[in-house]
């Protein structure tokens, strides 16, 4: 049984409960601030630093390959390079889209 009586005082009656989705007597206060905005901007800061990590990486591999072309591998230099341009241009696509939409927004007037 989820609510057990005790002894009734007057018109309040004290109840146990034993599922955590009950009600208990602990106020439950909502965080004064969205978190969404700050986890979006550390989101997005992460996925810019993540691509230039790609490009510097393309870029180390690509001077160890001219002053040390034994060291490296010409298809790990080709696919550095290969994935640091991809991410660079969707990079850019989402900028011009999010810059579109922008301009779309301020033109709704």
């Amino acid at each position: 049984m989820n609510i057990v009586n005790s002894e009734p005082v007057g018109h309040i009656v004290a109840m146990r409960t034993t599922h955590p989705l009950h009600y208990d007597n602990q106020v439950k206060r909502e965080p004064a601030y969205d978190d969404v905005s700050t986890s979006f901007a550390d989101s997005l800061m992460k996925a810019l630093g993540k691509v230039n990590d790609l490009q510097t990486g393309s870029e180390d591999l690509t001077q160890k390959m001219i002053y040390d072309p034994e060291s490296v591998d010409i298809h790990t230099v080709m696919i550095a390079a290969q994935k640091a341009e991809v991410a660079l241009s969707f990079t850019k696509a989402v900028r011009d889209e999010a810059i579109r939409a922008y301009r779309e927004l301020i033109n709704l007037r």
